[in-house]
């Protein structure tokens, strides 16, 4: 699948080189990291867009600099749900979903503040069509993309030491399991990380790294500190509330 993603994104690049800027859809994380390393030197320029800089799902924005720069209002359009009842996250794709949206159409969802971040082309269907949530009824607007609130990372932070950053002393410490049992997690592709499946037990960690292991959640690592006398080292690491 990423392979025909990375085909697709090779001939939004060289669209953009003739049109002067083309755009993916919205892309995971994941897909987003691939992108990024397949094409971090092209003739386009390559950025990400989702709305806000805190955005997990981003538009690969790829642009010829021989013409500019490019109007994000023409990639991105930031919707608020107004409604009497609370909106979950499940609830609001849900709806979403129900008009017969695919999910790379839709950006972040920010549930607390029921925004969400469309393709444009697509913001004038949903305002009209999206009228209800569950049995609640709910009217659409057209928001200033500078609107939309930067996610805060809801993070339990947690300290410990490991033996060295390998990534199964790391996932050990994050989620208080043995070293054997993250190995055995690693070896089995239940862990990814910095968004891509990572079955290397000796890859080397450094701060900002980030961990996700199905069944057990997500971990990033904080801080790397100094060492103890006896040879550990300290680390800051935060746990994703689930």
């Amino acid at each position: 699948m990423m392979d025909i993603l990375l085909a697709h994104m090779e001939d939004i690049a060289q669209k953009a080189v003739k049109t002067g800027v083309a755009a993916s859809k919205f892309l995971t994380p994941a897909e987003a990291q691939a992108v990024a390393e397949r094409f971090a030197h092209n003739r386009a320029e390559l950025s990400f867009d989702g709305g806000a800089a805190s955005a997990e799902r981003v538009r690969a924005v790829f642009l010829n600099p021989d013409w500019g720069s490019y109007n994000r209002a023409e990639l991105l359009t930031a919707l608020k749900i107004e409604c009497r009842e609370p909106l979950t996250h499940r609830d609001i794709l849900g709806a979403l979903m129900a008009l017969g949206l695919e999910r790379n159409t839709i950006g972040d969802i920010i549930d607390h503040a029921a925004m969400f971040v469309c393709l444009p082309e697509l913001s004038g269907y949903i305002a009209e069509n999206l009228t209800k949530i569950g049995r609640a009824g709910v009217t659409v607007s057209e928001i200033s993309l500078d609107m939309l609130p930067e996610k805060s990372e809801d993070l339990a932070i947690k300290t410990d030491t490991v033996a060295s950053l390998r990534l199964d002393a790391v996932l050990s410490a994050a989620f208080g399991t043995s070293r054997a049992k993250a190995a055995e997690l690693i070896a089995s592709g239940r862990v990814n990380l910095n968004h891509q499946p990572c079955v290397q037990p000796a890859k080397e960690l450094s701060e900002g790294a980030l961990l996700s292991v199905r069944g057990h959640g997500r971990a990033k690592l904080l801080e790397v500190g100094g060492t103890s006398k006896k040879g550990r080292i300290f680390l800051q690491i935060g746990l994703y509330g689930k």
